[in-house]
Protein backbone atom coordinates (compact mmCIF):
# COMPACT_ATOMS: atom_id res chain seq x y z
CA UNK A 1 0.00 0.00 0.00
CA UNK A 2 1.21 3.46 -0.65
CA UNK A 3 -0.96 5.05 1.04
CA UNK A 4 1.38 7.59 3.96
CA UNK A 5 0.21 8.81 7.36
CA UNK A 6 1.79 12.25 7.19
CA UNK A 7 4.57 13.03 4.89
CA UNK A 8 2.76 14.26 1.73
CA UNK A 9 3.78 11.97 -1.15
CA UNK A 10 4.26 13.60 -5.15
CA UNK A 11 4.65 11.47 -7.97
CA UNK A 12 5.67 13.63 -10.85
CA UNK A 13 6.80 14.31 -14.77
CA UNK A 14 6.97 17.33 -16.58
CA UNK A 15 3.37 18.71 -16.23
CA UNK A 16 1.60 16.10 -13.76
CA UNK A 17 1.86 15.89 -10.19
CA UNK A 18 -0.07 13.89 -7.76
CA UNK A 19 0.10 14.22 -3.95
CA UNK A 20 -0.79 12.18 -1.72
CA UNK A 21 -1.50 13.28 2.17
CA UNK A 22 -3.32 11.69 5.03
CA UNK A 23 -6.38 13.05 3.92
CA UNK A 24 -6.30 13.65 0.20
CA UNK A 25 -5.03 12.80 -2.93
CA UNK A 26 -4.77 15.78 -5.28
CA UNK A 27 -3.45 16.27 -9.37
CA UNK A 28 -2.20 19.43 -10.71
CA UNK A 29 -1.55 19.94 -14.61
CA UNK A 30 1.05 22.39 -14.65
CA UNK A 31 0.31 24.04 -11.61
CA UNK A 32 -2.86 24.55 -12.12
CA UNK A 33 -5.05 22.07 -9.47
CA UNK A 34 -7.35 19.15 -11.59
CA UNK A 35 -9.24 17.45 -9.02
CA UNK A 36 -9.06 16.21 -5.52
CA UNK A 37 -9.99 12.79 -4.06
CA UNK A 38 -11.59 12.72 -0.20
CA UNK A 39 -9.91 9.85 1.53
CA UNK A 40 -10.66 11.55 5.13
CA UNK A 41 -14.07 12.85 6.02
CA UNK A 42 -14.52 16.55 5.78
CA UNK A 43 -16.50 18.84 8.24
CA UNK A 44 -19.69 18.25 8.16
CA UNK A 45 -21.18 22.11 7.82
CA UNK A 46 -23.00 23.81 10.53
CA UNK A 47 -26.43 22.87 10.78
CA UNK A 48 -26.31 19.56 9.09
CA UNK A 49 -26.07 16.09 10.65
CA UNK A 50 -23.04 14.28 11.63
CA UNK A 51 -24.33 11.26 9.35
CA UNK A 52 -23.91 12.92 6.42
CA UNK A 53 -20.17 12.54 6.34
CA UNK A 54 -18.36 10.77 4.13
CA UNK A 55 -15.34 9.52 2.40
CA UNK A 56 -14.40 7.85 -1.15
CA UNK A 57 -15.04 10.83 -3.60
CA UNK A 58 -14.04 13.16 -5.98
CA UNK A 59 -14.17 16.98 -4.76
CA UNK A 60 -13.42 19.43 -6.12
CA UNK A 61 -13.19 19.28 -9.49
CA UNK A 62 -11.39 22.04 -11.04
CA UNK A 63 -11.80 24.13 -14.42
CA UNK A 64 -8.69 25.08 -16.39
CA UNK A 65 -9.41 28.85 -14.86
CA UNK A 66 -9.68 27.40 -11.48
CA UNK A 67 -13.14 27.22 -10.73
CA UNK A 68 -14.61 24.51 -8.71
CA UNK A 69 -17.15 22.76 -10.98
CA UNK A 70 -18.20 20.49 -8.33
CA UNK A 71 -20.10 21.15 -4.88
CA UNK A 72 -19.88 19.22 -1.69
CA UNK A 73 -22.51 19.43 1.38
CA UNK A 74 -24.96 21.22 -0.62
CA UNK A 75 -27.64 22.25 1.88
CA UNK A 76 -30.47 21.06 -0.11
CA UNK A 77 -29.65 17.46 -0.32
CA UNK A 78 -26.23 17.18 2.34
CA UNK A 79 -25.75 13.55 0.34
CA UNK A 80 -24.79 14.38 -2.62
CA UNK A 81 -21.08 14.82 -3.37
CA UNK A 82 -19.42 16.13 -5.95
CA UNK A 83 -18.14 12.87 -7.95
CA UNK A 84 -19.76 10.13 -5.88
CA UNK A 85 -21.38 6.65 -7.28
CA UNK A 86 -23.95 5.20 -4.63
CA UNK A 87 -26.80 2.81 -5.12
CA UNK A 88 -30.10 3.70 -4.32
CA UNK A 89 -33.15 1.42 -3.61
CA UNK A 90 -31.03 -2.07 -3.21
CA UNK A 91 -31.42 -5.20 -0.50
CA UNK A 92 -29.00 -6.82 1.05
CA UNK A 93 -29.68 -10.06 3.34
CA UNK A 94 -33.20 -9.77 3.06
CA UNK A 95 -32.64 -6.33 4.24
CA UNK A 96 -34.07 -2.80 2.40
CA UNK A 97 -30.49 -0.57 2.40
CA UNK A 98 -29.89 2.41 0.80
CA UNK A 99 -26.39 3.90 0.15
CA UNK A 100 -27.51 6.87 -1.56
CA UNK A 101 -29.71 8.53 1.44
CA UNK A 102 -27.60 8.92 4.30
CA UNK A 103 -30.18 10.44 6.08
CA UNK A 104 -32.03 7.11 6.36
CA UNK A 105 -29.00 5.38 8.21
CA UNK A 106 -29.52 2.39 6.44
CA UNK A 107 -25.97 1.78 4.50
CA UNK A 108 -22.82 3.73 4.25
CA UNK A 109 -19.88 3.97 1.79
CA UNK A 110 -16.21 4.18 3.28
CA UNK A 111 -12.54 4.97 1.72
CA UNK A 112 -10.65 1.86 2.92
CA UNK A 113 -7.08 2.30 1.36
CA UNK A 114 -4.72 3.73 -1.33
CA UNK A 115 -3.34 -0.22 -3.27
CA UNK A 116 -1.53 1.52 -6.50
CA UNK A 117 -0.07 4.60 -7.68
CA UNK A 118 1.41 4.99 -11.46
CA UNK A 119 2.51 7.10 -13.88
CA UNK A 120 2.86 6.62 -17.57
CA UNK A 121 4.06 9.52 -20.05
CA UNK A 122 0.83 10.70 -20.98
CA UNK A 123 -1.33 10.42 -17.45
CA UNK A 124 -0.90 9.54 -13.65
CA UNK A 125 -3.38 7.38 -11.86
CA UNK A 126 -4.57 6.43 -8.27
CA UNK A 127 -6.04 2.96 -7.43
CA UNK A 128 -8.46 3.26 -3.93
CA UNK A 129 -10.39 1.17 -2.34
CA UNK A 130 -13.78 1.65 -0.95
CA UNK A 131 -16.55 -0.51 1.29
CA UNK A 132 -20.35 -0.44 1.04
CA UNK A 133 -21.17 -1.29 4.59
CA UNK A 134 -24.83 -2.31 5.60
CA UNK A 135 -26.32 -1.30 9.68
CA UNK A 136 -24.82 0.63 12.15
CA UNK A 137 -22.50 0.45 15.22
CA UNK A 138 -21.21 -3.29 16.18
CA UNK A 139 -23.56 -4.18 13.57
CA UNK A 140 -21.86 -3.00 10.27
CA UNK A 141 -20.67 -5.53 7.57
CA UNK A 142 -19.56 -4.94 3.92
CA UNK A 143 -21.96 -5.81 0.64
CA UNK A 144 -19.56 -4.70 -1.76
CA UNK A 145 -15.55 -3.95 -1.63
CA UNK A 146 -15.40 -1.26 -4.32
CA UNK A 147 -12.20 -0.07 -6.69
CA UNK A 148 -11.98 2.78 -8.06
CA UNK A 149 -8.76 4.12 -10.45
CA UNK A 150 -8.73 7.37 -11.17
CA UNK A 151 -6.68 8.24 -14.69
CA UNK A 152 -5.69 12.29 -15.19
CA UNK A 153 -4.04 12.68 -18.83
CA UNK A 154 -1.93 14.98 -19.88
CA UNK A 155 -3.99 17.50 -22.11
CA UNK A 156 -3.66 20.84 -23.76
CA UNK A 157 -4.05 24.01 -21.73
CA UNK A 158 -7.79 24.56 -22.81
CA UNK A 159 -8.77 21.28 -20.87
CA UNK A 160 -8.92 18.56 -18.64
CA UNK A 161 -9.43 15.08 -18.79
CA UNK A 162 -9.57 12.23 -16.51
CA UNK A 163 -11.46 8.62 -16.29
CA UNK A 164 -13.21 6.92 -13.62
CA UNK A 165 -13.32 3.00 -13.69
CA UNK A 166 -15.06 1.76 -10.64
CA UNK A 167 -15.06 -2.38 -9.98
CA UNK A 168 -17.61 -3.65 -7.69
CA UNK A 169 -17.55 -7.18 -6.41
CA UNK A 170 -19.67 -8.58 -3.64
CA UNK A 171 -17.54 -8.71 0.04
CA UNK A 172 -19.62 -12.24 0.67
CA UNK A 173 -21.50 -14.99 -0.38
CA UNK A 174 -24.59 -12.62 -0.08
CA UNK A 175 -25.69 -11.14 -3.60
CA UNK A 176 -26.70 -6.82 -3.79
CA UNK A 177 -29.93 -6.83 -5.74
CA UNK A 178 -30.09 -2.84 -7.01
CA UNK A 179 -34.01 -2.71 -7.61
CA UNK A 180 -36.25 -0.55 -9.85
CA UNK A 181 -35.41 3.10 -9.56
CA UNK A 182 -35.27 6.28 -11.02
CA UNK A 183 -31.88 7.35 -9.89
CA UNK A 184 -28.55 5.92 -8.31
CA UNK A 185 -25.17 5.31 -9.42
CA UNK A 186 -22.43 7.56 -10.84
CA UNK A 187 -23.09 11.14 -10.16
CA UNK A 188 -22.06 14.52 -10.23
CA UNK A 189 -22.93 17.34 -8.33
CA UNK A 190 -22.21 20.77 -9.61
CA UNK A 191 -21.39 24.21 -7.85
CA UNK A 192 -23.97 25.87 -5.24
CA UNK A 193 -24.89 28.59 -7.31
CA UNK A 194 -26.35 26.62 -9.83
CA UNK A 195 -29.23 25.69 -7.84
CA UNK A 196 -32.71 26.78 -9.21
CA UNK A 197 -36.01 27.17 -7.53
CA UNK A 198 -38.20 24.12 -7.96
CA UNK A 199 -40.80 25.87 -10.30
CA UNK A 200 -38.27 28.06 -12.19
CA UNK A 201 -37.81 26.75 -15.91
CA UNK A 202 -36.05 29.98 -17.45
CA UNK A 203 -32.69 30.35 -18.22
CA UNK A 204 -31.12 33.30 -17.24
CA UNK A 205 -27.44 34.36 -18.33
CA UNK A 206 -24.79 31.63 -16.70
CA UNK A 207 -27.63 29.03 -15.54
CA UNK A 208 -26.58 25.77 -15.62
CA UNK A 209 -27.53 24.03 -18.43
CA UNK A 210 -27.98 20.31 -19.75
CA UNK A 211 -26.86 18.95 -23.27
CA UNK A 212 -26.84 15.27 -24.10
CA UNK A 213 -25.18 13.50 -27.00
CA UNK A 214 -28.91 13.53 -28.44
CA UNK A 215 -29.14 17.36 -28.30
CA UNK A 216 -31.72 17.32 -25.61
CA UNK A 217 -31.56 19.67 -22.25
CA UNK A 218 -32.53 18.82 -18.56
CA UNK A 219 -35.92 18.49 -19.40
CA UNK A 220 -36.57 16.72 -22.08
CA UNK A 221 -33.58 14.37 -21.31
CA UNK A 222 -34.34 12.50 -18.20
CA UNK A 223 -34.07 9.05 -18.15
CA UNK A 224 -32.93 8.95 -21.60
CA UNK A 225 -30.23 6.93 -22.57
CA UNK A 226 -27.38 9.49 -23.78
CA UNK A 227 -23.57 8.55 -24.70
CA UNK A 228 -22.84 11.67 -22.99
CA UNK A 229 -23.80 14.37 -20.79
CA UNK A 230 -22.58 17.83 -20.27
CA UNK A 231 -23.52 20.71 -18.08
CA UNK A 232 -22.49 23.96 -18.61
CA UNK A 233 -22.94 27.68 -16.80
CA UNK A 234 -21.01 30.75 -14.85
CA UNK A 235 -19.18 30.49 -11.82
CA UNK A 236 -18.33 33.83 -10.89
CA UNK A 237 -18.49 35.34 -14.06
CA UNK A 238 -16.72 32.17 -15.71
CA UNK A 239 -17.97 29.78 -17.88
CA UNK A 240 -17.21 26.40 -17.55
CA UNK A 241 -18.85 22.98 -18.35
CA UNK A 242 -17.85 19.65 -17.24
CA UNK A 243 -19.11 16.67 -19.64
CA UNK A 244 -19.82 13.04 -18.72
CA UNK A 245 -19.35 10.22 -21.46
CA UNK A 246 -20.66 7.03 -20.57
CA UNK A 247 -18.40 3.67 -21.78
CA UNK A 248 -19.96 1.42 -24.42
CA UNK A 249 -19.11 -1.59 -22.41
CA UNK A 250 -20.88 -0.56 -18.87
CA UNK A 251 -23.79 -2.68 -18.03
CA UNK A 252 -27.28 -1.12 -19.94
CA UNK A 253 -25.20 1.51 -21.93
CA UNK A 254 -26.28 3.44 -23.20
CA UNK A 255 -27.32 4.18 -19.65
CA UNK A 256 -30.43 5.89 -18.58
CA UNK A 257 -29.88 9.03 -16.84
CA UNK A 258 -31.19 11.14 -14.29
CA UNK A 259 -31.39 15.00 -15.38
CA UNK A 260 -32.74 16.68 -12.39
CA UNK A 261 -35.43 19.98 -13.44
CA UNK A 262 -33.64 22.32 -10.77
CA UNK A 263 -30.62 20.93 -9.11
CA UNK A 264 -27.40 21.19 -10.35
CA UNK A 265 -27.14 17.14 -10.30
CA UNK A 266 -27.19 14.25 -12.59
CA UNK A 267 -26.28 10.61 -12.72
CA UNK A 268 -26.28 7.54 -14.79
CA UNK A 269 -28.93 5.36 -13.22
CA UNK A 270 -28.63 1.62 -14.98
CA UNK A 271 -31.84 0.84 -12.37
CA UNK A 272 -34.61 2.86 -14.24
CA UNK A 273 -34.96 0.24 -16.84
CA UNK A 274 -35.32 -2.36 -14.14
CA UNK A 275 -33.63 -4.48 -11.71
CA UNK A 276 -30.71 -6.35 -11.39
CA UNK A 277 -27.68 -8.28 -9.38
CA UNK A 278 -24.21 -7.76 -8.68
CA UNK A 279 -23.46 -11.88 -7.83
CA UNK A 280 -20.61 -13.49 -5.71
CA UNK A 281 -17.67 -13.98 -8.11
CA UNK A 282 -18.87 -11.47 -10.50
CA UNK A 283 -17.91 -8.12 -10.54
CA UNK A 284 -19.32 -4.78 -11.83
CA UNK A 285 -17.41 -2.90 -14.14
CA UNK A 286 -18.36 1.00 -14.84
CA UNK A 287 -16.31 3.32 -16.82
CA UNK A 288 -16.50 7.28 -17.40
CA UNK A 289 -14.29 9.92 -18.65
CA UNK A 290 -14.80 13.19 -17.66
CA UNK A 291 -13.73 16.45 -19.91
CA UNK A 292 -13.50 19.80 -18.39
CA UNK A 293 -13.33 23.24 -19.89
CA UNK A 294 -13.25 27.11 -19.08
CA UNK A 295 -16.06 27.83 -21.77
CA UNK A 296 -19.50 26.95 -23.09
CA UNK A 297 -19.93 23.18 -24.19
CA UNK A 298 -17.60 22.19 -27.34
CA UNK A 299 -19.86 19.55 -29.02
CA UNK A 300 -16.76 19.26 -31.63
CA UNK A 301 -14.13 18.58 -28.81
CA UNK A 302 -16.99 16.52 -26.83
CA UNK A 303 -17.34 13.77 -30.27
CA UNK A 304 -13.88 14.03 -30.75
CA UNK A 305 -13.51 12.33 -27.37
CA UNK A 306 -16.21 10.20 -27.80
CA UNK A 307 -14.84 9.09 -31.06
CA UNK A 308 -11.22 8.05 -29.40
CA UNK A 309 -13.45 6.81 -25.71
CA UNK A 310 -15.24 4.47 -27.88
CA UNK A 311 -12.76 3.25 -30.19
CA UNK A 312 -11.49 -0.45 -29.85
CA UNK A 313 -8.11 0.59 -29.89
CA UNK A 314 -7.26 0.43 -25.97
CA UNK A 315 -3.44 2.00 -26.69
CA UNK A 316 -5.23 5.26 -28.36
CA UNK A 317 -4.12 8.16 -26.59
CA UNK A 318 -6.92 10.58 -25.32
CA UNK A 319 -7.35 13.19 -27.74
CA UNK A 320 -6.30 11.24 -31.06
CA UNK A 321 -7.88 10.46 -33.72
CA UNK A 322 -9.04 6.58 -33.77
CA UNK A 323 -8.31 4.82 -37.59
Amino acid sequence: MLCIASVPLAVQGEDLVLTETEDTIRITLRQKPVLEYVKTTRPVPSGLDQYYQRSGYIHPVFAPTGEQVTGDYPLDHAHQHALFFAWTKAKFDGTNVDFWNQAKQLAGIEFRGVSEIKRSPQRVSFCVKHAFTVGQGNERVDAIHETWTVSVYLTPSDHFLFDVESRQRCASDKPLRIEEYHYGGMAVRGNATWLKESADRSIQPGDLQFLTSEGKNRWDGNHTRPHWVAMSGKIAGQDVSLTVLCHPDNFRAPQPVRLHPNKPYFCFAPSVVGDFKIEPGEEYVSQYRYLVTSGPVDVDLVEKHWKQYSSSNEDLVPGEESE
